[in-house]
């Protein structure tokens, strides 16, 4: 038996942990009483109690209760679905993250100072998971233990978990740095990671999760962790079956974990890659060619003319999950458009709904070439360069710009570097900053979204635009509104906006002259027997047959492809 807390491995007939001292009890899934482990009766109700139930550890002295730190948009999601959650089977990532060396680190400190460690480094932990909708299961004296994709199911959920576990370690080297305490510092986490079943057996009002791990889900995610040393991510194969395409892995072969007699392929999370989108990621292993879409190149080209001619367009590509929405959009960015175009990617994801302006994050990103390694002050001097380049009156744009990008200047710091021209920029600069910041939020909302419009549209009469917006259905309230108020600017511009969604999703743009729709459905027979020829040679009879079971396949899972 396995101790949920600390993953010791105790004797079946054992009351509490050898290691950690909690308490181990067997739940009666009739009426809920804890039962000693090993009882085959429950002492309240008489039922028989299985073996194989749920491990339900007593809560420690000090643990916090998962109402306590769940996000409250998290806890109204969980209590709202409880019902149909309950008894479930899910696919889910379970992360494991703790103090390295805390005993060592802690030896000597009075309670009191201990606490003050370490409660920073575990809302850094718990801000992570819950930022990507995740689930802080428990609280493990110095780490916690979190779920993805359970009670919350989520179709992404070992993605979640991979940029849980990198923006932890970002956020704890940010607090090292605030602490001012070296790179190679004891206060360093290691993380773990593992994909598997479980099974959500109850949930309680305070919503703590009990749950049944299936095939040693939990056990392989706490041996992942323990084999992490400071500041790394360990995951298993599992995992990175999910995730390959969208991040960077560092292949560590079969290592040993306690308890197993076999070997475990484990891998090293590094980073992430520029994919966002299924496609995205599966471009880099090349893809095969676009078939049985005619009819959407021709449209998307018929649009492209008008674009060119300085009447901006709107395409819509609806559809359910797996049609081929994003293939379109592949084929139509890299094959479709003339060197003249620049195209703007963005994309929606499903756990940015709370994440203000995310696409329009993104897309400014891209048209500024701004990377992950460019501080503030490079942040600052690109923009602020290539918006006057662009056009000197849009000067007063930038403050606006600078502000999503999480980079406003700060007149209390010195620039560290710049000539002497972008030195006199920065005054400037510094002076509307002032002023940007002297606005009430609502009159702040308009100045940012009409100073992206006047950028993009200047830009268009640079040369023309193909604004592409994924993923619509995903997306966060203030992008809607700039996307609302955006498209009234198009009918004069060269700009061609291209977005795609599910079929829950609804906007109020239907009704222009200049939109226009395209409901993406399965290939035809025809044109899956063509797909397959390019993936399994050209034997005509079992191409025949694979073409129509592929056909129907795709007919009649459309439903079931909105799920988990």
């Amino acid at each position: 038996m396995i101790c949920p807390q600390c993953q010791r491995e105790n004797l079946t007939d054992s009351i509490f942990c050898d290691q950690c001292g909690l308490r181990l009890e067997a739940v009666c899934f009739h009426c809920g009483e804890p039962n000693r482990r090993g009882a085959t009766f429950c002492r309240i109700c008489g039922q028989t109690i299985s073996q194989t139930a749920t491990v339900a550890p007593a809560r420690a002295p000090g643990v916090p209760s998962p109402d306590s730190y769940v996000p409250r948009h998290l806890a109204e999601k969980i209590l709202a679905s409880r019902q149909s959650l309950e008894g479930e089977r899910k696919e889910v990532t379970v992360l494991f993250a703790d103090i390295r060396g805390s005993t060592r680190l802690l030896e000597g400190l009075d309670p009191e100072e201990a606490q003050k460690l370490i409660d920073p480094v575990l809302r850094v932990m718990m801000d992570a998971v819950h930022r990507y909708e995740g689930t802080v299961n428990q609280v493990l004296g110095d780490g916690i233990m979190a779920l993805f994709g359970a009670p919350l199911a989520h179709e992404d959920h070992a993605l979640r978990a991979c940029y849980a576990a990198l923006s932890m370690q970002e956020e704890m080297r940010r607090h090292r740095e605030r602490l001012e305490q070296p790179e190679e510092s004891e206060l360093q986490i290691g993380i773990g990671m593992n994909s598997g079943e479980v099974v959500v057996r109850s949930i309680d009002n305070d919503l703590n999760i009990e749950y049944s791990a299936l095939g040693h889900t939990t056990h392989l995610a706490a041996r992942m962790e323990e084999l992490a040393s400071a500041g790394a991510i360990i995951m298993t194969a599992t995992t990175l079956r999910d995730v390959e395409g969208f991040v960077e892995v560092k292949p560590l072969g079969a290592v040993q974990a306690k308890g197993l007699t076999r070997g475990v392929e484990a891998y090293a999370l590094t980073g992430t890659t520029a994919a966002r989108t299924r496609v995205q990621a599966r471009a880099a292993r090349g893809l095969t060619p676009l078939v049985g879409r005619q009819n959407e190149v021709e449209v998307f080209n018929k649009l492209v003319e008008q674009t060119a001619a300085h009447r901006g367009q709107i395409l819509a590509m609806v559809g359910e999950p797996g049609m081929g929405k994003s293939r379109l959009v592949h084929e139509f960015t890299r094959h479709q458009l003339s060197p003249a175009w620049l195209v703007l990617e963005a994309a929606s994801v499903s756990y940015g709904k709370a994440t203000p302006h995310l696409p329009l994050i993104e897309m400014l990103r891209r048209y500024f070439q701004i990377t992950d390694r460019d501080g503030v002050e490079n942040i600052q001097e690109r923009v602020v360069t290539q918006v006057l380049e662009l056009d000197n009156l849009l000067k007063d744009t930038t403050p606006p710009i600078l502000s999503l990008l999480g980079a406003l200047p700060d007149e209390r710091h010195a620039p560290a570097s710049g000539g002497q021209d972008w030195l006199s920029q920065r005054q400037d600069l510094l002076d509307m900053v002032k002023r940007f910041r002297a606005m009430d939020p609502q009159h702040r909302r308009r100045s940012t979204f009409e100073s992206l419009k006047r950028v993009l549209i200047r830009e268009s009469q640079r040369q023309p635009l193909l604004l592409v917006f994924e993923d619509l259905h995903w997306i966060d309230s203030e992008t809607q509104a700039f996307l609302d108020s955006f498209v009234e600017s198009l009918p004069m511009a060269r700009i061609l906006l291209l977005v795609d969604y599910r079929l829950e999703y609804s906007h109020g743009w239907g009704d222009k002259s200049y939109y226009t729709q395209l409901r993406v459905k399965p290939l035809q027979p025809t044109s899956a027997e063509e797909l397959l020829q390019h993936l399994l040679g050209r034997n005509k009879d079992s191409l025949k047959v694979g073409a129509y079971s592929f056909h129907n396949l795709a007919v009649a899972s459309r439903s079931c492809r909105a799920g988990p």
